[in-house]
């Protein structure tokens, strides 16, 4: 059986050093220094500007509005 949405969610997250270079708070902090207005705009800036994952920057996104 596969990952719940929770649980997808959640491995993202853990795996983020690990593919990215940069843990969940450190990319809260590039996206509170890019001072962008839309989540769209922040979606674009981490896949186009740092090569973050469609899932990867649509999980850091949803974490960094939450917060």
């Amino acid at each position: 059986m596969g990952l719940s949405p929770k649980e997808m969610e959640t491995a993202i997250i853990n795996n983020l050093p690990a593919k990215t270079g940069k843990s969940i708070n450190e990319w809260f902090n590039v996206l509170l220094k890019e001072n962008l207005a839309s989540n769209k705009e922040m979606k674009a800036c981490l896949k186009e500007k740092h090569q973050v994952g469609h899932f990867q920057a649509q999980t850091i996104v949803k974490m960094y509005l939450e917060q």
